[in-house]
């Protein structure tokens, strides 16, 4: 990644403002514009140092002021990461995803990791008050926002009420239309339930996070209007990017 160079070949060009802001003000920028969106981390010290022209307790003050100001974060042994602008995810009786993203100006999208059907695993089936032995459609999905990856949901649907459902999702379908074209016209959160979990590796990869850093994790059914569950799922969300509210008004 090349920069142009600061002001000249090195800072101090600007009369009344110290070098190690002047430092801060031109990463703030380069962060804003998302300069260092393809990998997340800023280059290290020296190269800093070099490139600015300055001693590493100058660029330590210019840090700091990042850190301080929400912007960075510092990884013992990893270095120096963009401190992305969380994004607030709502817990009500009418979660949506898709309006959750939209109401704060983001673009949802989802990639489908995989879809199947199973026997209902023993939460599962209590979940959706399915009968031992029932079977439920199993959907795998990458949740992004401007196509950063925020969280992974899996999604249990019952297969004998939604049979077709799969195929219908290979072929592009929305879920809110599938459950439509099944007779769900509208359907509500019943049950939200928030708990904390390390990622595994091949989660963390996907998630684009370290392994070390925790994830938020929401278990939830939602049901029909008649009170019916139609949709056990688990779904978990990058601790640094999302945090979660809880609207207790709207739960009424």
């Amino acid at each position: 990644m090349s920069f142009d160079v600061f002001s000249s070949s090195s800072p101090g060009r600007r009369s009344g403002v110290s070098v190690w802001r002047q430092i801060a003000d031109t990463l703030t920028t380069e962060i804003r514009n998302r300069a260092y969106s393809d990998t997340g981390r800023l280059p290290g010290e020296v190269e800093l140092s070099a490139r600015f022209g300055v001693n590493r307790h100058t660029l330590r003050q210019a840090v700091s002021a990042l850190q301080t100001e929400g912007l960075v974060r510092i990884e013992a042994g990893r270095g120096m990461f963009v401190q992305h602008e969380l994004l607030d995810y709502a817990l009500t009786r009418r979660t949506r995803f898709s309006e959750n993203l939209l109401q704060q100006g983001l673009i949802p999208s989802k990639q489908l990791l995989s879809a199947r059907e199973l026997p209902a695993p023993a939460q599962v089936q209590q979940e959706l008050k399915l009968a031992k032995g029932a079977k439920v459609l199993m959907v795998e999905t990458l949740d992004e926002a401007n196509d950063a990856p925020i969280g992974m949901a899996t999604a249990y649907y019952p297969a004998q009420r939604f049979a077709g459902l799969l195929d219908m999702l290979n072929e592009g379908s929305r879920t809110t239309e599938i459950l439509k074209h099944f007779g769900v016209q509208d359907y509500v959160r019943s049950l939200s339930r928030i708990t904390t979990q390390m990622p595994s590796d091949e989660t963390a990869r996907l998630l684009a996070q370290p392994v070390n850093r925790p994830l938020l994790c929401v278990e939830s059914v939602d049901a029909d209007m008649e009170g019916v569950p139609i949709k056990y799922g688990e779904t978990v969300f990058c601790g640094d990017r999302v945090q979660l509210v809880v609207d207790a008004g709207a739960q009424a």
